[in-house]
C-alpha cells in the first residue's frame, strides 16, 4: 500500500475511532438517564401506594352500610337514611346544584318549596284549632261548628270589618272625650258611652250568626263581650253633696234666715197673722222676686203636667217682709230691708249661671207612677228628655222645687194633705235654702272625679282596642288549611334546606335575597378529586343539620333543628381510605415504565458491546497501517541518507 494511501486510512479509522468514544459517552450518559427515570417511575408509584380518597358512607334500605366517592352531588342529595350536610364557601354562602336554586326563587312561599319535591299536601289540624280559639267551638244546631259559619276563606276580614263599620267612627267620638279636659266634659258627652254601647248591643244581638256572643269563646268573644261590657261606673253628678263645701256663714244664707224668720215662725203654732199662708209668703219672694210689682200676678208652671201657679203681688206686699228691716251683719247696727235681702235672694238662686239645684236625696223613692203630691215634694222631676216616650228621673232646680212647693202648699186641700203634714216639708225647706245658699262648688274635687271617670273608660277602651288587636292578630295568624304532610321523609331536610338559603326573604323590588347560597358548577358536582382538594385546602367547609330541643338562635322557623359548622373529619359519615384506582394506574404505569427502561437499557448495553467490538478492530487496523506507515519513513531516511 503506498504511503498516501495508508495515511489517508489511518485519517479515517481515528475518525471513526473519535465517533465510536463519543457514541460510546452518550449510549453511557442515556443509561444514567434511565436510572432517573427509574427513580421517577418508582417515587410516582410510592406517591400513588400512599394517596387516600375521601369516601361518603350511606345505609340502603336494607340497613347496610356503602361507600361511595365524597362528591358535591353525593353529599348534598337526599337520602332516606342520610345525614344533611352542606359545603360552604368563604363568604358563608352554601353551594347548590341549579335544580334546588331554580325551586327556591320560584317558591313564594315554604310550602310552595316543598311541594316541589314531591312532598304531598295534607289537611292541617292547626287550622282548625286556630279557628276554634279565634271563634269557639261552639255547634250549631245542625251540628255543624259555628266557626264554619263564621270564617269564610274567600272574606276573612268579613267580621273584623263588620265591627269597624259598626264601631270605628263611635269609639273615635268616645275616645275624644276620654282626651278632653275634665271641665269639658259634660253629662252628654257621658251619656254617648252609653248610647253607642246600647247600640252596639242592638246590632250585635240582631244578628243570627253571633247574637250568642257571651258563649261562643275565642278571642273574637273576647273581644265582642270586651266591647259591650261598659264599666259600671256613673258619671259624678255635680249636684251630690260630696262636691259641695258648706261654709255655714256665707252673706246669702244669713240674709236668707233674717229676712224670712218672722214669715216662718208665723206658719208654725200658735199661728200669728195669716198664719198657714205665712211660708207663702217666703215661696213668693222667692219666685224670681226683682223688686218691681208691676208684672204681678206672674204664673209659673210646675214640673208636674197641668199644674201651675199664679202668684198675686198681695203674697208681697202683704207680708211681713215687705216692711221688717233687720241688723245686717248682726251686732253692725246697720238696717236693712228684708225684702231687699230676700231680692238678692231670690235672683241669686234664678241666676242660671249659678246652676242651683235641689240637694240630692238617696231616700227617694217617687217613680213616674208617683202621685201629684209626691211629685211636688221630691227632689226630683220626670223628663222625657229626646221625645222618645220613656221618662228620666233628673233633679229639679231650686226654681222648680220652690214652684211645686208653693203649688203644695196653696193647693193641700185639693191634694188631700193636711197643713200639719206639710211643716215638716217646710221646715226641711228653710233648712236646704240656708244649706244651698251656704254652699261653694267644689270644682277642682269634681274636675278630679270627672278625670277618674275618663281614666276608666280610658282603661276600657284600651281594653277594647287590646282584644281587637289580639283578634286580627289571630286573624292574620291562621295557618294554612293544607301544609306539606310533615311525616313524610323528605320533610325536614328541605325545611332545613329552606330556611339555610334564606327562609323566602325578598329584596325591595320582591325578588328572592341571594345571599345565603350559590350555584356550584356542574362542571364540579361529580369532581371527587376538587371537592377533597377544596376541603383539605380551605375552600369550602362544611355544615351539619342538627337536632337541637332548642332550636336555632340564627335560623328559628326550622324548629329543632340547628346548622352546626364540622370539619369534614369529624364528619361520621365521611372516611378516607386508599385511592385504589389511582394504586392501579401508577402500578400498571410504574410496570410499564421499568419494561421500557430494561429494554433501553438491554439496547444501550448491546450497543456499547457492538461499540466496543467495533473499537478493538478499528484499534488493531490502526495500529497495523501505523506500524507499514513508519517502516515505509524508516527505509525512505535510510535511501537518501
Amino acid at each position: 500500500m503506498g504511503m498516501a494511501a495508508g495515511q489517508a486510512r489511518l485519517l479515517s479509522i481515528t475518525a471513526r475511532l473519535t465517533d465510536n468514544e463519543l457514541r460510546s459517552q452518550t449510549i453511557t450518559n442515556s443509561k444514567l438517564r434511565l436510572a432517573d427515570k427509574s427513580s421517577e417511575a418508582s417515587q410516582e408509584y410510592m406517591d400513588a401506594l400512599n394517596s387516600t380518597q375521601l369516601m361518603f358512607g350511606m345505609y340502603s334500605e336494607n340497613g347496610d352500610l356503602n361507600y361511595q366517592s365524597l362528591t358535591a352531588n353525593t353529599l348534598l342529595t337526599y337520602g332516606d337514611l342520610k345525614n344533611q350536610y352542606s359545603l360552604v364557601n368563604s363568604a358563608g354562602q352554601i353551594m347548590l346544584n341549579g335544580s334546588d336554586i331554580k325551586k327556591y326563587e320560584a317558591s313564594n312561599t315554604l310550602a310552595e318549596f316543598l311541594y316541589s319535591y314531591g312532598i304531598p299536601e295534607v289537611d292541617n289540624p292547626k287550622f282548625y284549632e286556630a279557628l276554634k280559639g279565634i271563634y269557639g267551638s261552639t255547634t250549631t244546631e245542625d251540628g255543624s261548628y259555628l266557626y264554619e259559619k263564621l270564617y269564610d276563606e274567600n272574606n276573612p276580614n268579613q267580621w273584623k270589618d263588620y265591627f269597624s263599620a259598626m264601631t270605628d267612627n263611635d269609639i273615635a267620638d268616645l275616645q275624644n272625650i276620654v282626651n278632653k279636659n275634665p271641665e269639658d266634659v259634660t253629662e252628654a258627652d257621658a251619656q254617648k258611652f252609653t248610647n253607642y254601647v246600647s247600640n252596639w248591643a242592638s246590632q250585635v244581638e240582631g244578628n243570627p250568626l253571633i247574637k250568642d256572643y257571651a258563649n261562643m269563646g275565642g278571642s273574637f268573644s273576647a273581644y265582642i263581650n270586651g266591647l259591650l261590657n261598659l264599666p259600671e261606673v256613673e258619671f259624678p253628678d255635680e249636684n251630690d253633696p260630696e262636691f259641695t263645701d258648706v261654709s255655714g256663714d256665707t252673706q246669702l244664707a244669713e240674709k236668707f234666715n233674717l229676712a224670712s224668720k218672722q214669715c216662718y215662725n208665723n206658719c208654725h203654732p200658735p199661728y200669728s197673722g195669716s198664719g198657714q199662708e205665712c211660708y207663702l209668703h217666703v215661696l213668693a219672694y222667692l219666685l224670681d222676686y226683682n223688686g218691681d210689682l208691676s208684672g204681678y200676678p206672674k204664673n209659673f208652671n210646675t214640673t208636674v203636667s197641668g199644674k201651675s201657679i199664679s202668684v198675686s203681688s198681695t203674697k208681697i206686699t202683704g207680708a211681713a217682709i215687705s216692711s221688717q228691716r233687720e241688723e245686717y251683719p248682726v251686732g253692725s247696727g246697720n238696717y236693712v230691708a228684708a225684702k231687699d235681702m230676700m231680692k238678692e235672694v231670690s235672683q241669686y238662686l234664678w241666676d242660671p249661671e249659678n246652676g242651683c239645684m235641689a240637694p240630692v236625696d238617696n231616700t227617694d223613692t217617687t217613680t213616674y207612677e208617683s202621685s201629684t203630691l209626691e211629685k211636688l215634694l221630691s227632689n226630683y222631676k220626670w223628663v222625657d228628655s229626646d221625645g222618645d216616650g220613656v221618662y228620666e228621673k233628673t233633679l229639679k232646680t231650686w226654681p222648680e222645687r220652690v214652684i211645686d212647693t208653693y203649688y203644695a202648699v196653696e193647693n193641700r186641700d185639693d191634694l188631700g194633705v193636711s197643713y200639719e203634714s206639710l211643716l215638716p216639708i217646710l221646715d226641711q225647706f228653710q233648712v236646704d235654702m240656708e244649706t244651698a245658699l251656704s254652699s261653694i262648688f267644689n270644682e277642682e274635687r269634681f274636675n278630679n272625679a270627672v278625670k277618674a271617670w275618663q281614666e276608666e273608660m280610658g282603661r276600657w277602651l284600651k281594653e277594647v282596642s287590646d282584644l281587637k288587636a289580639e283578634y286580627i292578630e289571630d286573624l292574620e295568624n291562621i295557618p294554612d288549611k293544607t301544609i306539606p304532610d310533615e311525616t313524610d321523609a323528605r320533610y325536614q331536610w328541605y325545611v332545613n334546606l329552606y330556611y339555610r338559603m334564606g327562609g323566602g326573604a325578598e329584596n325591595a323590588d320582591g325578588t328572592k335575597n341571594t345571599n345565603n347560597y350559590k350555584e356550584l358548577d356542574e362542571n364540579l358536582i361529580n369532581n371527587t378529586e376538587w371537592l377533597q382538594f377544596a376541603l383539605e385546602n380551605g375552600i369550602l367547609t362544611m355544615e351539619q343539620a342538627t337536632f337541637s330541643e332548642n332550636g336555632s338562635e340564627k335560623y328559628p322557623e326550622i324548629g329543632t333543628y340547628d346548622w352546626l359548622s364540622i370539619i369534614y373529619t369529624n364528619a361520621s359519615d365521611i372516611k378516607s381510605q386508599e385511592n385504589e384506582t389511582a394504586i392501579a394506574i401508577a402500578e400498571v404505569k410504574y410496570k410499564n415504565a421499568m419494561t421500557e427502561i430494561e429494554n433501553q437499557d438491554k439496547k444501550y448495553d448491546q450497543d456499547l458491546k457492538n461499540l466496543d467490538s467495533e473499537h478493538s478492530a478499528l484499534q488493531t487496523e490502526y495500529d497495523s497501517i501505523k506500524s507499514v506507515i513508519d517502516k515505509n519513513v524508516e527505509r525512505s531516511f535510510k535511501a537518501f541518507s
